[in-house]
């Protein structure tokens, strides 16, 4: 068995949002809440549903709808559909500007030379 790999298809494409920097500002929280979206409408994962031959989702579009107040309280976020995660400062929430889907990296891998961010 091998691992994919994932990346993005050009550099910094994914919206930031710092935990305990960006949610005392509110226009930043107002941004990630309207950014983050839930899965498409008929989405059934890994059981059939807008799944290619690939395993992977497609022809999702931006008919995925909006979640509102996906970031509620500092430190804590609903992904649509899958739950809550609990998060700490430093953490950065990224989402994808196509379709919304939230991305969590954690404050220290962000801080790895991997990772690129302002």
């Amino acid at each position: 068995m091998a691992l994919r790999t994932l990346g993005t298809a050009a550099t910094n494409t994914l919206s930031g949002f710092i935990v305990g920097v960006n949610d005392v500002i509110a226009a930043d929280l107002a941004t990630l809440n309207v950014g983050i979206r839930g899965d498409p409408p008929g989405y059934l994962g890994p059981t059939g549903g807008y799944i290619s031959t690939a395993g992977i989702p497609s022809g999702v579009g931006t008919t995925r709808p909006r979640i509102a107040q996906a970031y509620v309280k500092k430190g804590v976020l609903y992904i649509p559909n899958r739950g809550m995660i609990q998060l700490k400062d430093g953490d950065f929430i990224g989402f994808d500007a196509t379709v919304g889907w939230p991305i969590v990296v954690s404050g220290d891998a962000a801080a790895s030379a991997a990772w690129t961010h302002s």
